[in-house]
């Protein structure tokens, strides 16, 4: 029993989170949400966002929501006010939002007369209203995002380890949007709601009830530094992945990406896709325009780490992961125009159809993932069994598909090895 066990989970690294500067960390953001208020479930979310190494997230929300007032916030609390910061608007160019040229010494040597900004050497990288930027600019931001460097001419610089927040008002007029490379390159996105009647009375009481503060940004003071959230991003690093937690998190991908009609990644926009007769009829793939490719499985993961951190766990559970991709599919989503009569937006859709089916299908997996470790040894009732729930589940299927793969590469290793 317990070998199988092991099997299913894997050995459990010797290195264990040691959780340092953890009470300071949860002291200062009780702190910050004194002053920034919100809701219980954003407050875990964002939480968990300034522990992610080379975090990109997104708040969106209307004008007066306290998107900028709690990044500000944020970045004097924990990152000793290390802030790079572009105010973003149409006439922008990518030069303005990377780099400063020094007039004089580019006159008389041009040596060290372009120099980075801040957006590029800070550890605290903050990009307001991000959907003004042209899209120009907002390519260029790729390069800074997931490769960590940035190049002019001859002139290259790197970036730090960071956290980078974007904001936007998505009912702001005149502007251009988000490109979708840079969409599907953010790891986490939250909707910022206006307060309600209990939450405004509480805020005018903090601003207005025994002194008159306008600007909140005023009342926070640092409480870890940089190097220490360093140290944070680190420990968090070392909360452990289970191999069971792998194989949920991949059939969860798998009903978010398989059809078995046609590879739906290279399907051509003229290809009309029919559901009809499909033996998957119903599954939330149909609700999908394209599929997902996998960031949004490496950013729940690192989310996910976080919360267990908080949670002074050494280990995510699946249920992290469902918790997560609330906030990292999202914005990643292309859902057919008929999702919408039924759900405002894509979180709605997340939360409320994908959970449900998930939760559904989570005894199916769990018996499917029992029959794994047998039938890649070659256990034919095994294999048997893998393959006719995959007959009844679409990522069960993908499961059986891949085991099918595993064996029949051992059988030609072993064939060319005689």
């Amino acid at each position: 029993m317990e070998a199988e066990l092991v099997a299913l989970r894997g050995k459990p690294p010797k290195v264990k989170p040691t959780f340092k500067y953890r009470d300071e960390y949860l002291k200062g953001i009780e702190k910050i949400f004194s002053l920034f208020i919100t809701d219980e479930a954003s407050r875990e979310f964002l939480s968990c966002t300034l522990i992610c190494r080379d975090s990109k997230t997104l708040l969106s929300g209307g004008y007066g929501t306290g998107k900028t007032t709690f990044i500000e916030m944020a970045a004097k609390m924990f990152y000793s006010s290390q802030l790079g910061i572009v105010r973003s608007h149409q006439e922008l160019t990518t030069f303005d939002i990377l780099w400063a040229l020094d007039i004089q010494k580019f006159i008389q040597s041009k040596i060290g007369a372009i120099t980075p900004r801040s957006l590029i050497t800070a550890p605290f990288k903050f990009i307001n209203e991000v959907q003004r930027l042209n899209t120009q600019c907002q390519n260029a931001l790729l390069e800074l995002l997931s490769d960590k460097h940035v190049v002019f001419s001859d002139v290259r610089a790197e970036s730090p380890d960071y956290v980078c927040f974007l904001d936007m008002n998505p009912h702001d007029i005149g502007t251009v949007g988000l490109v979708r490379a840079l969409m599907d390159r953010i790891d986490f996105s939250l909707n910022i709601t206006p307060l309600g009647t209990g939450d405004t009375t509480e805020l005018l009481v903090i601003k207005y009830g025994d002194r008159h503060v306008d600007d909140l940004r005023t009342l926070a003071e640092p409480v870890l530094t940089y190097e220490q959230m360093t140290e944070i991003w680190s420990d968090v690093e070392r909360v452990w992945v289970s191999r069971e937690t792998f194989h949920r998190i991949s059939l969860l991908a798998t009903l978010l990406r398989r059809c078995v009609r046609v590879e739906r990644s290279v399907m051509s926009s003229r290809y009309k896709l029919s559901h009809v007769g499909c033996p998957f009829y119903g599954e939330v793939c149909m609700d999908l325009i394209m599929p997902l490719a996998h960031r949004w499985v490496d950013s729940s993961v690192k989310l996910s780490k976080a919360r267990a951190w908080l949670q002074a766990r050494d280990e995510i559970y699946f249920d992290d992961i469902l918790w997560a991709m609330t906030y990292t599919l999202p914005h990643r989503l292309e859902l057919t125009q008929s999702v919408f009569a039924k759900y405002p937006n894509e979180a709605a859709w997340v939360s409320q159809r994908l959970r449900e089916s998930v939760t559904l299908k989570e005894s199916l997996w769990d018996e499917a993932l029992k029959f794994l470790a047998p039938a890649l040894n070659g256990d034919k009732a095994a294999l048997a069994k893998l393959s006719e729930m995959g007959s009844k589940d679409l990522a069960v299927g993908g499961l059986f598909e891949w085991v099918e793969e595993r064996l029949l590469e051992r059988k030609e290793k072993e064939a060319k090895a005689r």
